[in-house]
């Protein structure tokens, strides 16, 4: 066989033959590359050249052998080539590689019969003509496939002729030899002769040669028929034939057959057991199997083993407005989600097929950053309540209707967009599989490492805000390619849901590390008489992109500080927020856990729910201009009078008023006890002045509506304001105290 890599700069004069009629163009040097991946027999050299994915050299261009040692492709080119500058270890994996790499091809086309990046031509392998010789793996491999879809009949006709007559009774030497048992006059014969079954070599050289197609249809992949139960060489006794015993034995019984298929048969058997070994297959003509751009196979490979199929994703998401496609995009549990809570967010993923170790462009990090960008911008349009945001929102499945990234308007904090990189590599051992580490986790995908560190890149606009939408985290990985080559090769569903399953939990664990390395994490709940979201909103300047709230329960808070302290602050943004909030120690928590047992070892007790003797409430707006009052004291639960700056209705019994709820960006979030009602004389009018009481904040405060819809100092009735048909019914969280 021929090997060419994909890519690679050949002197045009060593490579006129082999590359007849699928590059012949040379540059302006005389050198001479192709751009395709794949399988094709060359009529004029008589052999089959392999197109190798340019993954197996390095950004010198140099073929990798392992071990530091490296090699010019152009030495390998023939089979004398091979043998005189490779290891026979290192020619065998060659050869299999071959067929894993022809094996993702024929599956991409398969599922993308009409795909324009695949070219096909598949000539039958008998009849007259030229003889080449096909010692290659691969050609082996498809000779027996192709045998045995042919000869179905062949098979059948065999073992009817070896089974007729067993058990059929001789009735000659029956009569001459045993004796007779008389019954009733007849004679009885209780040990009949039969015809013997003896050793028939047809059925073994069947029970190998299926042997050989089961092998061949677990390791790779293939889905041929064995229509004939026989039973089978076990795992051990094949791996036994694989070894040497195979040739050993089919040497043995090679005289044994006279007819043109069952010597065809011996030859193929033999051939795979020995790949040097000689097999004369006929072909007229070229016939090929090539990928003209293997990378997007590759992109194929990941996705299916990693995101959700694009046709399942909504429109501008994945295929972005501005003619931008991501690569990979799909959901899973956000990082700062614990289990319980279930929340999701989009994971995005751009592969990359490149050589061994080749490093990213600059263009590469910026188009993914504005990937990012535009899923974002797509999430928020999609919440907003307009006519195009509802019926965004009523198209989109459910598992991206889930993500919210800016869930609560307090903090105005976005939730972190893992994004990341994959690239391919090949281990210097050639597994296939790497296995685990003692510590269990799948050699197979790690991070990109770069001056014994994690490669990563942030941008952002603003130092130590994590939390900010313009904060964006890109990770780099690298992926064997052997382990996603023989994965999607093989084409087994349950085997490739399985890993997807997996690795998508590596990726969240692992992007958890990465942050946990960068930011020192805490978790956040107030203190009695702190109302957590007036202080957030009172100090959100301060505060922005380092508080995010995305637990369950919205009195819990995370804060997220670099471990640079770029700004020279966190300690005192440490120290203001313990007046508050009882906060855990710096190591105690860790992103996507719940915090609740934490906090509640630090004194923590969740806010009571309204109050249970409540008959009326007049609602107060905090931003009342006109009114004279401390709104900051009003928030934090300790005000002791609040002076009004309209008059309540005069349907509205003041002796019924017991409570006083207090308002802020449309949330009753607690109520006053009303101790007494006077009237004062302020600023050229009379005003209700409302001595105050107990404060009683709510356990989840209670959407009610736009300003426009309550008129300050008038009690509404709960019921009534539900049913405005202009009421947004994506917030609606009544609770029903009002009577």
């Amino acid at each position: 066989m021929y090997i060419i890599f994909e890519e690679h700069q050949y002197e045009a004069d060593t490579v006129k033959d082999v590359l007849r009629g699928i590059s012949e163009l040379q540059d302006v040097d005389k050198m001479v590359s192709v751009s395709y991946v794949g399988y094709y027999y060359e009529p004029h050299i008589h052999d089959c050249v392999f197109i190798l994915p340019k993954v197996l050299l390095n950004e010198q261009d140099q073929l990798v052998i392992g071990n530091g040692v490296t090699l010019d492709p152009a030495k390998v080119i023939t089979p004398k080539g091979q043998e005189k500058n490779l290891t026979p270890e290192y020619r065998k994996f060659l050869y299999e590689f071959a067929v894993w790499i022809y094996r993702t091809i024929a599956v991409y086309h398969q599922q993308n019969s009409k795909s324009q990046a695949i070219y096909y031509r598949r000539l039958p392998q008998s009849g007259t003509g030229s003889r080449h010789k096909a010692n290659t793996y691969l050609d082996i491999i498809l000779s027996l496939i192709q045998f045995n879809n042919e000869n179905q009949d062949f098979f059948l006709y065999v073992v009817k002729n070896i089974h007729s007559g067993f058990n059929k009774i001789n009735w000659t030497r029956t009569i001459s030899s045993t004796p007779a048992h008389l019954q009733d006059n007849v004679p009885l014969y209780l040990n009949p002769v039969n015809r013997k079954r003896q050793i028939n070599f047809d059925e073994e050289l069947f029970i190998i040669f299926f042997s050989i197609l089961n092998y061949i249809n677990e390791e790779y992949g293939f889905r041929t028929p064995i229509s004939l139960q026989y039973e089978l060489l076990t795992k051990a006794q094949f791996e036994i034939y694989r070894r040497g015993y195979g040739r050993t034995r089919l040497r043995e019984i090679r005289y044994k057959y006279f007819s043109d298929k069952t010597l065809l048969l011996w030859d193929l058997c033999y051939a795979f057991f020995d790949s040097n070994y000689q097999l004369a297959v006929n072909t007229d003509n070229k016939e090929y199997l090539l990928a003209k751009k293997y990378n997007i196979i590759f992109e194929a490979m990941i996705d299916e083993l990693i995101g959700t199929p694009h046709k399942d994703i909504p429109k501008g998401l994945a295929e972005q407005d501005d003619e931008k496609r991501v690569d990979h995009l799909y959901t899973d549990l956000a990082l700062t989600s614990s289990e319980t809570e279930k929340r999701e967010v989009y994971y995005i993923g751009d592969s990359k097929y490149y050589k061994m170790s080749t490093n990213l462009g600059k263009s590469s990090i910026a188009k993914q950053y504005t990937y990012a960008r535009n899923v974002i911008q797509w999430n928020i349009d999609m919440w907003k309540d307009t006519a195009e945001g509802r019926r965004s929102y009523s198209e989109t499945p459910e598992e991206f209707r889930r993500v919210r990234l800016r869930p609560d308007s307090a903090t105005e904090g976005y939730d972190i967009i893992p994004n990341f990189f994959l690239s391919a590599d090949v281990d210097e051992q050639r597994r296939y599989n790497r296995g685990t580490d003692a510590e269990g986790h799948d050699l197979n995908i790690h991070p990109r490492i770069e001056n014994g560190e994690e490669k990563t890149f942030v941008q952002s606009h603003f130092d130590n805000r994590l939390f900010d939408r313009d904060s964006l985290l890109l990770l780099y990985y690298d992926v064997n390619f052997l382990f996603i080559v023989r994965m999607y090769a093989r084409n087994n569903v349950a085997e490739k849901a399985e890993w997807k399953a997996k690795v998508r939990k590596i990726f969240r664990k692992k992007i958890q590390k990465v942050l946990a390395d960068k930011y020192h994490f805490y978790a956040l709940a107030p203190k009695p008489q702190t109302y957590a979201e007036g202080y957030m909103q009172d100090n959100l300047k301060s505060l922005i992109g380092k508080v995010y709230q995305p637990f369950d329960n919205p009195e819990m808070y995370v804060l997220a500080l670099d471990n640079e302290d770029p700004q020279h602050d966190n300690a005192e943004i440490l120290q203001t927020l313990g007046e508050h909030f009882f906060i855990t120690e710096q190591g105690a928590y860790t992103i996507g856990q719940d915090p609740t047992a934490q906090l509640q070892a630090l004194g923590y007790t969740q806010g009571a729910d309204e109050p249970v003797e409540a008959d009326e409430y007049i609602l107060l707006s905090t931003i009342d201009t006109k009114a004279n009052h401390d709104t900051k004291a009003l928030l934090d639960g300790t005000a002791a009078t609040f002076i009004s700056g309209y008059r309540p209705s005069d349907r509205v019994d003041l002796q019924s008023i017991k409570y006083v709820g207090v308002i802020s960006n449309h949330k009753v979030l607690g109520a006053y006890q009303v101790r007494s009602i006077n009237v004062a004389y302020i600023e050229n009018a009379f005003r209700l002045k409302f001595n105050l009481g107990e404060y009683r904040l709510f356990k989840q405060p209670i959407i009610y509506g736009l300003d426009k819809y309550a008129t300050p100092g008038v009690a509404l009735n709960v019921e009534q304001l539900a049913d405005r048909a202009d009421f947004n019914p994506r917030s609606k969280r009544f609770t029903a105290f009002f009577k």
